[in-house]
């Protein structure tokens, strides 16, 4: 009988690493039983609504550098891989009215995967946001 040699432990300490950073990130899917696949861009290109994106959480706070970010995580509970969505969010201030609007993006997410976004706010008085809807092309 032969002993692993060497190369043969690389090879195996390089597939285990390379299967647990394939794994990194993902969180066990969900059964989900009304997930409607993605939809399929407009004909034209524009954007169209993309089903099976599940809103997880989201806030708006400052950062690590003292900026007014929108903090939040978006979940893909459908069984497809979406190539790019983008979470669309108004922003309101303190009395309520609505002052612009926000949309993190991503590309290529994983079905049963979830995506951890931070953008920027410009609206400097802005203290809430709402989810309009979920876009992709």
């Amino acid at each position: 009988m032969k002993l692993a040699t060497t190369s043969h432990y690389r090879l195996l300490i390089t597939a285990v690493i390379v299967t647990l950073t394939a794994a990194c990130n993902k969180t066990a899917p969900e059964q989900a039983t009304s997930a409607q696949p993605p939809q399929a861009a407009a004909p034209d290109g524009r954007k169209a609504a993309v089903a099976g994106l599940s809103l997880v959480e989201a806030k708006i706070t400052r950062n690590s550098e003292g900026k007014l970010v929108i903090q939040g995580q978006v979940k893909n509970t459908s069984s497809k891989t979406i190539g790019h969505a983008e979470a669309e969010f108004k922003l309101f201030d303190k009395n309520g009215a609505a002052i612009g609007s926000v949309t993190p993006a991503v590309d290529t997410l994983q079905a049963g995967f979830s995506w951890n976004f931070e953008t920027a706010i410009e609206q400097k008085d802005a203290v809430s946001a709402t989810l309009v809807g979920f876009t992709g092309s």
